[in-house]
């Protein structure tokens, strides 16, 4: 089925039935406000103050786009190409993951906790830039580089570093066979927020995350779940500046774990913090 109307009362009508038993109602709400802020500059207030208005043939075929590719579960960011991060609009496909509210957190703790006028930060695993970039934009003197295994998310870095006017130093590179380019590069700051889910996993993953993110972003073997913390961990140790901090996203599972290894590693006033939905999802350390 397609949308009948022109009049955007019958998009959105045409919209919630057509979505009602995929997503929660909050959930889709919020979607419609992205694609009529998307597709018409509208917020929410003026798409049902203007709710007797009609819109053009072309615009219409987008949201039917939308509402069709919605119904495969596909996120609303790959559908629309753009996620927003840390008040930051960021180019998404499905070659990188999307940036979430604890990754905000995360950048956020770095941005204050940071004393220094332009500190050396290098962000590993940097998918579509959001973290380097962010800090940039709010660290404007720090000097930043950003590694990832994948080109096609290194692409879609560097653009986002363009549209957000910073200057970042990418690199392809993967941690766990670094080459000479930052084997020994030395930073005031480390961070990652690496692979972290375990296979065993997927079961319990929601569809539109399991069928569309990057796997390759997304998960470790199970036989060794704090893979990329022990080698970055390691990295840091040996790269990281005099009084140098490091910062992780993590798995909340394995929270106790992870703040155990860097505390065997040796790092100084490891501290697990909680997000805003009250998990341990950052760990901070020194050396």
């Amino acid at each position: 089925m397609k949308i009948a109307s022109n009049k955007i009362k019958d998009i959105l009508r045409f919209f919630r039935e057509e979505l009602k038993d995929s997503y929660e109602s909050d959930e889709l709400e919020t979607i419609i406000a992205y694609c009529f802020e998307f597709y018409l500059n509208l917020n929410k207030a003026e798409f049902v103050l203007k709710s007797e208005n009609t819109i053009s043939e072309s615009e219409l075929l987008k949201f039917n786009f939308a509402i069709k590719e919605l119904k495969k579960h596909k996120p609303i960011q790959y559908i629309l190409g753009e996620a927003d991060f840390y008040k930051l609009k960021f180019k998404v496909n499905e070659s990188v993951l999307i940036p979430r509210s604890e990754t905000e957190e995360l950048v956020d703790l770095i941005i204050h906790d940071n004393k220094l006028q332009s500190p050396s930060i290098l962000d590993i695993g940097t998918g579509s830039g959001c973290i380097p970039i962010a800090l940039k934009k709010n660290i404007s003197k720090a000097n930043v580089t950003a590694i990832d295994i994948s080109e096609e998310a290194l692409e879609v870095a560097k653009q986002n570093a363009k549209n957000n006017g910073v200057v970042i130093n990418f690199l392809l590179n993967d941690i766990l066979h670094p080459t000479s380019d930052i084997q020994h590069l030395t930073s005031d700051i480390i961070v990652s927020n690496p692979p972290y889910i375990c296979v065993s996993e997927k079961n319990s993953m929601n569809k539109n995350v399991l069928e569309y993110e990057p796997h390759l972003a997304l998960f470790v073997e199970d036989k060794d779940p704090l893979l990329f913390y022990k080698v970055i961990c390691d990295f840091a140790l040996k790269n990281l500046n005099k009084n140098g901090k490091i910062y992780f996203e993590i798995n909340q599972s394995l929270s106790s774990e992870t703040k155990n290894l860097l505390e065997n590693k040796g790092f100084k006033n490891v501290e697990l913090i909680k997000d805003l939905s009250n998990n341990y999802r950052i760990l901070r350390g020194n050396i």
